[in-house]
C-alpha cells in the first residue's frame, strides 16, 4: 500500500480538522450569539467562554490547536492578555469593541487609553468596532495574516513585557505558532492556491492534436513505470505517483482518461503474458494502483474547488 492510501486511511480514522479553530471570550450572552451567527461555519470551529479562568486554562492547554482568539473588550481583557503573555502564548487576536464594553472601559484608565491608541498584546492584534461586526470573517483573516507577517525580532510594544528572558520565550512562541499556523493553512488551502495558478492553456482539451499525442505518450510512459514498480517496494514509487498526478492535475486530465491509459497498458501486459504462455490473472492486482492514483487525483480536484469566502491574502500574501 502506498503512502497515499495510508494518508487516506489516516484521515478517515480522524485527522485534525481543516477548519480554523477560534476561541471567543464574551460576558454578554446575547452579544456572543450575535457573533456566532456571523461566523462562517464552513471555515471556523468556535469555543465560547464567559469566565476568565476557564478561557485561560483552555487556551493554555490547547494553544497548539487554536488559530485565533476573539475578545470582547471589557474590564477582564487586561487580565486575560497579561496571563497569556506571561505564559509565553501568542496567537492571532481580534479585540471587539462592543459599545457597552467601551462604556465599562471608562472605569479603567489603562484599558480606556488602550481602547483608543495602544498595543496591548502584540503588534498584529486587530481592533474591531461594533459597526464593523458584519465584517468579522474578514477581520479574522486580517488578524491571521498580520500575525503570520509579524517579525519575531520586531519591536513589540506590549504593556506586559518586562524581562529579557521572557522576551526570548515569547519570540520562540511566536515563531512556533507562525510555523504551525502556516502549515495548517497550507494544508487546508494549498491545493486551492495551486488551482488559481494553473494555466488553462496547458489543459489537455486546449492543446493541439500533436501536443495531445505527446502528453498522452508522457502520461502513458509514466503510468507504465508506476505499474512496473508498484509491487516491488521501490523507494521511488511515491515520487513516480506524485509526478504523474501533478502532471495530470495541471493538464486537467479526467479520471476517465486515467482509466483509458490504465486499460491500454493492461491490455499490453495481457498480450505479452499470453505470448509467454502465462496466466493474466495477476493483472487483477493492478486495480490497486489505479484506485490509488485516481483517489489521490480526485482529492486534489476536490480540495481545489474555490470556496465563496477564501482569503486571497492567505493564499498569496497579497496586501
Amino acid at each position: 500500500m502506498s503512502d497515499y492510501q495510508n494518508q487516506n486511511i489516516q484521515s478517515k480514522k480522524g485527522s485534525v480538522s481543516s477548519k480554523l479553530h477560534l476561541c471567543l471570550f464574551s460576558t454578554q450572552q446575547q452579544f456572543t450569539q450575535s457573533i456566532i451567527k456571523l461566523l462562517n461555519k464552513d471555515l471556523y470551529k468556535i469555543e465560547c467562554f464567559s469566565l476568565v479562568d476557564e478561557l485561560v486554562d483552555f487556551v493554555t492547554l490547547n494553544k497548539e490547536y487554536l488559530d485565533c482568539i476573539l475578545l470582547v473588550n471589557n474590564t477582564y481583557i487586561v487580565s486575560i492578555l497579561k496571563r497569556l503573555w506571561h505564559s509565553e502564548i501568542l496567537l492571532p487576536t481580534v479585540i471587539i469593541n462592543a459599545e457597552s464594553s467601551v462604556e465599562n472601559a471608562q472605569n479603567d484608565d489603562f484599558l480606556a487609553d488602550f481602547a483608543i491608541t495602544d498595543v496591548l498584546y502584540h503588534q498584529a492584534e486587530v481592533l474591531l468596532y461594533t459597526t464593523q461586526l458584519r465584517e468579522i470573517n474578514s477581520y479574522i483573516k486580517l488578524a491571521i495574516t498580520k500575525f503570520l507577517n509579524l517579525a519575531p525580532d520586531s519591536e513589540n510594544n506590549s504593556q506586559f513585557k518586562d524581562k529579557i528572558r521572557q522576551e526570548d520565550g515569547v519570540r520562540k512562541s511566536l515563531t512556533s505558532q507562525q510555523r504551525r499556523l502556516t502549515e495548517k493553512i497550507q494544508e487546508r488551502l494549498g491545493y486551492l492556491g495551486v488551482f488559481y495558478k494553473r494555466n488553462s492553456n496547458d489543459f489537455y482539451r486546449n492543446l493541439n492534436s500533436e501536443e495531445q499525442q505527446q502528453l498522452n505518450l508522457e502520461l502513458s510512459n509514466s503510468y507504465r513505470k508506476i505499474l512496473l514498480n508498484y509491487f516491488n517496494e521501490s523507494p521511488q514509487i511515491n515520487k513516480l505517483i506524485d509526478e504523474f498526478v501533478d502532471r495530470a492535475f495541471f493538464a486537467d486530465i479526467s479520471t476517465s482518461q486515467i482509466l483509458e491509459i490504465h486499460m491500454e497498458i493492461i491490455d499490453d501486459f495481457s498480450y505479452q503474458l499470453q505470448i509467454e504462455g502465462r496466466s493474466d490473472d495477476v493483472l487483477l492486482d493492478y486495480r490497486l494502483p489505479l484506485i490509488d492514483i485516481t483517489a489521490h487525483l480526485c482529492e486534489i480536484y476536490r480540495r481545489s474547488i474555490p470556496g465563496n469566502d477564501i482569503s486571497l491574502e492567505l493564499l498569496f500574501g497579497v496586501e
